[in-house]
């Protein structure tokens, strides 16, 4: 049992000036809703949000038994207040659990009421426990779902809830910043002097923590009484803005205000201890140990297919591929991530996770001569693999490494329909994945540039007299340009509907559409078209843009200010070519000047060159180069004005003067 004796005058002091630094003066007390939240129409803070969190807090505890069983408590409280339509579906709650622990994960102490104010009086409605639904996912996963009652734009909903967990070392993150403001955050993280944790701060918003400590005791399993102290950080921020997505960045939660503990060891006296640190050769062996590499190495289900598919091709790239395509004709993708195969299940059901379809294809390429080991990675998405977190819970996706008898080699993602060899989906282009082999030392790898990505488009056009322009316009992408034409496509196949978005987008007419390569799995894409459009006329004169489209948006940099660092896509060149034929009895007036524009914070490089022949042959000739992936924030504004003037290239006119 707990006997907490506070260190009171801090921990009130901690509570009182939050009172007064919060726009919105709130009592962190559930229930304590005042008519001042219930009349208020906007926060003055952001008044766009369609939802504020007027109060959160969020308690997580470390703790331990008397028979040193340790777990994981969460409890969430919130306060939130309903100011548009569009955010009356926030306080829609869905927590997922595990069954697949012992003890098993659970969910509890859910409360949830909605108060307004009808005819100046204040209404609660609280849920009812009928409401509250708790459902299997999968066999070793249910979620437990629950919605605020009469929810109105007006309305003030207030809830919390507790998880435990035995898996205490997943603290993880405890964000104190939504993707919503929130005027009061609080968190407060509780656990023995035992526990030996790392902390690392995340974010730029301003934040202040005080760490504190209490007394406690507990009964040992054979009676006995220890004491002990507990530390508790104590984290506080007020008028914290809503984390909001930012061009070019994979992972906003890098950059979310809070605080990511990491577990590694429990130390009490002399009466238990137990390392969680690891190392990633430690990982390695966890993941032979468990049995996951094994559907990788089986003896493949595809033998006679594999075969065929080896002999149809004349070189080893070319039979790589089509044996990966004739494991795939069998088995479908179902568009699901894992890194844990089922091979005998997927083969069974001809369906099966990203896992499943690596370790067919992997099996299959081994069965065939090929030398084919697993690749575990985590995705841009989900942040950078950090050295502190060594565990195998830190990889979320498997892929595959594939050497041929002669030696060379790629890396291919077998489920995705829209790459190659060494051609993966942008979010897997990371720089550190991790490859385990069967029985030598696993070792890193870098994904983020295994390939060329280029895009080559040409257009002709014609200008009448009257400034009616036809045309034809060819777009050839290899490698990761490939697959963002596939991306960009869709899985559509009415060329109809792909010619009405290139109208929208680029603002011309589009005839006698071709796409080549959209659903075959290559390292190339094209597409091409016929085009009208108009030139603008003011008298003698006619005014040409040369660019059909823009390859890069002036919204993305828009912003003065930015705090998050920028990432792009992949590295890449973009040539395009214009041949334009101008009406006779005209001539060019003038002509946008040759420029080199440097971006060296990106290292990126954009060079134009317009040329005419004298009598009616106009070229335009644009070259963009993009080697960096990164650029800081601090560098943010040498690239915005590189991106104003990368821009400005695609407003470039040509003149014509008739004579």
């Amino acid at each position: 049992m707990k006997n907490f004796k506070f260190l009171l005058i801090p921990a009130l002091l901690f509570l009182s000036m939050a009172a007064r630094a919060q726009s919105i003066p709130v009592n962190p007390k559930f229930g304590a809703v005042s008519d001042a939240e219930l009349e208020m129409t906007t926060y003055q803070p952001d008044t766009s949000a369609a939802v504020v969190v007027l109060w959160r807090r969020l308690e997580v505890e470390a703790a331990f038994s008397g028979s040193f069983g340790l777990t994981r408590k969460v409890t969430l409280t919130e306060r939130v207040k309903i100011l548009k339509e569009s955010g009356k579906s926030y306080p829609d709650l869905k927590v997922y659990y595990s069954t697949a622990t012992d003890p098993r994960e659970s969910v509890s102490g859910i409360k949830m009421v909605t108060y307004n104010k009808d005819g100046g009086k204040k209404t609660v409605d609280k849920l009812n426990k009928k409401m509250i639904f708790d459902e299997e996912v999968s066999d070793k996963r249910r979620s437990v779902s629950f919605s605020a009652q009469n929810v109105r734009v007006g309305s003030v909903v207030e809830y919390t809830f507790t998880t435990e967990s035995p898996r205490v070392t997943d603290i993880g993150t405890i964000f104190l910043q939504t993707g919503v403001p929130v005027n009061l955050s609080e968190a407060i993280f509780t656990r023995a002097r035992y526990f030996d944790f790392n902390r690392i701060t995340r974010g730029f918003v301003h934040c202040t923590s005080e760490t504190t400590i209490e007394n406690s005791s507990t009964i040992l399993q054979g009676g006995a009484s220890i004491d002990y102290d507990i530390i508790v950080d104590k984290h506080r921020a007020v008028d914290v803005p809503a984390l909001k997505s930012a061009p070019h960045c994979y992972c906003p939660d890098l950059y979310r205000l809070g605080f990511e503990y990491e577990l590694r060891s429990f130390n009490a006296d002399n009466l238990y201890y137990k390392d969680f640190s690891s190392n990633w050769a430690t990982v390695d062996k966890t993941i032979k140990d468990s049995g996951l590499l094994s559907d990788f190495y089986a003896r493949s289900r595809f033998e006679a297919e594999a075969a065929e598919a080896k002999a149809s091709a004349a070189d080893e790239a070319g039979q790589v591929a089509a044996i990966r395509n004739a494991v795939v004709a069998k088995v479908r993708w179902n568009g699901k991530k894992s890194i844990w195969p089922s091979a005998a299940k997927a083969f069974k059901e001809q369906e099966g996770n990203s896992a499943d379809i690596n370790a067919l294809v992997a099996a299959a390429l081994g069965g065939a001569g090929f030398k084919v080991e697993p690749v575990f990675l985590d995705t841009r998405d989900n942040g950078l693999l950090m050295d502190y977190h060594v565990s195998v819970d830190a990889f979320n996706a498997v892929i595959l490494k594939v050497t041929a008898p002669s030696g060379a080699g790629w890396f291919m993602e077998a489920a995705d329909d829209k790459g190659y060899l060494n051609v993966l989906p942008v979010n897997y282009l990371v720089e550190r994945a991790r490859v385990v082999t069967k029985k030598d030392a696993g070792y890193w790898v870098d994904l983020s540039k295994l390939c060329r990505n280029q895009l080559i488009d040409s257009v002709e056009m014609e200008v009448a007299a009257d400034g009616a322009i036809t045309g034809k316009r060819s777009q050839k992408g290899f490698n990761n340009w490939a697959c963002t034409i596939k991306s960009t496509l869709g899985t559509d196949s009415k060329l109809e509907k792909i010619a009405e978005a290139i109208e929208n987008e680029d603002g011309i007419e589009v005839e006698d559409l071709k796409v080549e390569g959209k659903d075959v799995w290559s390292p190339e894409a094209s597409i091409s078209y016929g085009f009208r459009s108009q030139a603008t006329a003011a008298g003698s004169l006619l005014y040409v843009r040369p660019f059909v489209t823009k390859y890069h948006d002036a919204a993305d940099f828009r912003a003065s200010e930015r705090i998050i660092p920028v990432e792009f896509a992949y590295p890449e060149t973009v040539n395009y070519s214009a041949a334009i034929t101008i009406p006779e009895g005209w001539t060019v007036e003038s002509l946008p000047q040759p420029m080199v524009i440097p971006g060296k914070v990106a290292d990126s490089r954009v060079a134009v060159q317009c040329l005419y022949d004298g009598e009616r042959k106009v070229t335009l000739n644009y070259r963009f180069t993009l080697n960096g992936r990164l650029v800081q924030a601090a560098q943010y504004p040498e690239l915005r004005s590189y991106w104003e003037q990368l821009c400005n290239v695609y407003e470039t006119t040509i003149v014509l003067k008739k004579l």
